[in-house]
């Protein structure tokens, strides 16, 4: 099967010699310009003829990188399918990328879905959506008839195409995992508590993610604000300003701290634009109403890497480019400043704790003791926070941990950010899986493991070690045996349940 027939035309895909078809470009929503910019996603004009579905799309508005593979540009609401052969109907899997609400794009080749749509029997969908300010900016007050929250309504707008128009593919639309790591790992999560979200997808997988990365109407539209002052030009044609000019302007909000979860105790930095709780796409906090059980029926496997915060303290070009003879210079009083910055309420009792019981390794530096703050601070705790949370409103959940230790760049990184990536897709034997893997008969072993969890998840196929259990710190390990190791060290449960505390506490 090659061409398909949708509502608005007849597309036709790339078989390929692997057991996969794949379709590349597929819009799921009209290109968001001029007026549509900061509108809600809407339809796919029709087309006459096939329309070959054989070019990845351009990513979304953001800073060029060579990691993106694709150009940039305006066409970004498109989506990129693989199929296995046969019959059907399949599960689908539909995936949302990272790159902290600001950067990524679904073409890229750590995302690229073939290996796992045939080892596992699935359609994989990969996501494209709107990032930065054309996402996630507040322009009600400049744009009456503005739409909130864009990126996650063109997410929303992604799973109604699926639920739509997956069953051409073979597909079958009452099986459907949304799954996502880092931002989209966060976008997932929230989804959980989107109520137009909820019927369209059925299981969640929340890698390196959070229910908490959300901010307040007023906060979303201070940090718009900053990008608008940036370049007053922008205002004189909001709709119409190059959107190149957006990008550079945007670079004035990166910088400044937003409140996370809309509290005072965790100031987020370097991730301004995030979801705003609106009280309309998203009524409330998504933590604080998965709490409440508004997602119980949903399966949800979630977990992290053991080492996060690694990949942007240690690797170029993530660390900013810094060298290890540079970083191993940070003193004990710079790394307590940091400290104070991302926990000012609570910044001498977390120094003390992780100066305390954090081993450094002497290939890396003093900043280890930072690393595993931050590890814990954006992903560990509030993985945590959000399996206690569904587990404790009756949702079946099951909880992770990545110890696949790598070296990236010459550095030992223990188990950073990504390094999931490569083995949920089936990838560590691609040039770019290696490199953050290492490769080799060990990676291809747990690679196959992982995908089966993650494909048999799809199925309806429970992971096979138990039930995460509200209060009980024991997720299953993918890699070296993590030797009991919780999600949240015993010693820093006191920091955390203050710093941030259970949705329960939070709301009372």
């Amino acid at each position: 099967m090659s061409q398909v027939q949708l509502s608005c035309g007849v597309i036709e895909g790339l078989r390929r010699d692997d057991g996969v078809t794949e379709f590349r470009g597929v819009p799921y929503a009209a290109a968001p310009v001029g007026a549509l910019r900061f509108r809600a996603p809407q339809p796919v004009s029709a087309w006459q003829g096939v329309r070959r579905a054989d070019r990845y799309p351009a990513a979304a508005w953001q800073e060029a990188s060579a990691m993106l593979g694709e150009p940039i540009g305006d066409d970004c609401l498109a989506l990129n399918i693989w199929v296995p052969y046969g019959d059907g109907p399949f599960p689908v899997m539909v995936w949302l990328h990272g790159g902290g609400y600001t950067s990524g794009s679904p073409s890229q080749l750590l995302y690229h879905g073939a290996n796992l749509a045939r080892s596992q029997n699935v359609i994989v969908v990969n996501v494209g959506y709107r990032l930065g300010v054309w996402g996630y900016g507040w322009f009600r007050h400049r744009i009456p008839d503005a739409d909130s929250n864009l990126g996650l309504r063109d997410q929303i707008a992604a799973l109604g195409w699926v639920q739509e128009h997956i069953a051409a593919f073979g597909g079958a639309a009452d099986q459907v995992t949304l799954f996502g790591e880092s931002a989209g790992g966060f976008s997932v999560a929230t989804l959980l508590a989107v109520p137009s979200a909820r019927s369209l997808f059925h299981r969640a997988v929340v890698q390196s993610g959070a229910a908490d990365m959300v901010v307040s109407p007023e906060e979303a539209q201070r940090v718009t604000e900053l990008v608008l002052a940036a370049n007053p030009a922008l205002l004189d044609d909001l709709e119409h300003a190059p959107a190149a000019e957006f990008v550079r302007a945007q670079r004035a909000a990166m910088k400044e701290p937003v409140a996370r979860a809309m509290s005072d105790r965790v100031p987020q930095y370097g991730m301004p634009f995030l979801p705003a709780v609106d009280g309309e796409l998203l009524p409330e906090p998504p933590l604080q109403a998965i709490a409440r059980g508004v997602a119980r029926d949903k399966w949800l496997l979630a977990g992290a890497c053991r080492d996060e915060y690694h990949l942007f303290v240690y690797a170029p070009p993530y660390n900013g480019g810094k060298s290890m003879d540079a970083l191993r210079e940070v003193d004990d009083s710079s790394l307590q400043s940091r400290f104070e910055r991302l926990l000012p309420q609570h910044h001498q009792q977390a120094w003390q704790l992780y100066s305390e019981h954090v081993d450094v390794d002497p290939a890396r530096s003093r900043l280890d003791i930072f690393s595993a703050m931050e590890s814990d601070r954006l992903f560990r705790v509030p993985t945590r926070r959000l399996l206690d949370a569904h587990a404790a409103a009756g949702g079946q959940s099951w909880g992770y941990l990545f110890t696949w230790p790598t070296t990236l760049m010459g550095v030992p990184l223990g188990t950073p950010h990504v390094v999931d990536v490569p083995f949920v897709f089936d990838n560590t034997e691609s040039p770019l899986g290696r490199l953050f893997t290492g490769g080799g008969p060990g990676a291809a072993a747990l690679a196959q493991q992982v995908a089966s969890v993650w494909g048999g998840l799809a199925r309806g196929e429970m992971p096979p070690w138990p039930a995460w259990q509200a209060g009980h710190d024991a997720p299953h390990y993918f890699g070296p045996d993590g030797n009991g190791e919780p999600l949240l060290r015993t010693a820093y449960e006191p920091l955390w349940q203050d710093a941030l505390p259970p949705p329960t506490e939070e709301s009372s």
